[in-house]
């Protein structure tokens, strides 16, 4: 039976990345697309007074960010990127945060004519097993030789990356919160596939490092 384990803290990113640099998002025509993305993401109760230009530095430095605070949504862009950021995230609210990112996004590539060339989405949480302790979790995945070691030692950190074609995992001891995991899972499309079939693939990718963790969210059983 899998592991009960809580998730006290968890965020997701998309990050898309342009076929080409978008010079004018940052320049002549930053007004006018700024704009655009402000006056989407109105209904979801933006707030001018949220934004944020960033100008220093080479072109490529240069960002539009638009915060919603109460949401714990942002939406950035630059010349050869944009990016969705989702504090608290959760697959409950996931409906709702899309509408926050097609909206912008829509504004932004519509008034652009900017071209998606690869995205990529980031899932990062903290685990906090109910019965068992990090380290006999965690144990298994552990190079042989060193699990002697482990438990002789107090260890107080423990890292583990794996990466494929289109992308990776990483398991680490959490730092804020005791007896916690952190995992980082980043899932990597070419091009821009529909936002359905890209969240599919991120939570088939999230079950089946659960599945190899023996672990399911407390309540989710």
């Amino acid at each position: 039976m899998p592991e009960q384990v809580k998730i006290p803290m968890a965020n997701a990113e998309y990050l898309a990345k342009f076929d080409r640099p978008y010079v004018g998002l940052v320049a002549w025509d930053m007004a006018r697309i700024l704009e655009a993305v402000a006056v989407a993401l109105l209904p979801f109760k933006f707030r001018l007074a949220n934004t944020e230009i960033v100008t220093a530095g080479t072109p490529a430095d240069h960002k539009v960010i638009f915060k919603i605070p109460e949401r714990g949504v942002s939406f950035q862009f630059g010349a050869e990127e944009y990016r969705f950021a989702k504090e608290g995230s959760s697959w409950t609210t996931v409906d709702e945060d899309s509408q926050v990112l097609m909206a912008a996004e829509q504004a932004l590539l519509g008034n652009s004519g900017a071209k998606i060339q690869s995205c990529t989405v980031t899932i990062a949480m903290h685990l906090q097993p109910l019965a068992k302790t990090r380290e006999e979790l965690l144990a298994p995945f552990a190079p042989e030789p060193f699990r002697t070691l482990m438990a002789k030692r107090h260890v107080e950190t423990f890292g583990n990356h794996l990466k494929w074609a289109d992308g990776d995992v990483l398991l680490d001891f959490s730092i804020p919160f005791a007896n916690g995991i952190f995992l980082r899972l980043s899932s990597q499309f070419s091009g821009q596939p529909p936002l359905s079939d890209i969240l599919a693939k991120v939570r088939s990718d999230e079950a089946a490092v659960f599945e190899v963790l023996g672990i399911e969210e407390a309540g989710n059983a």
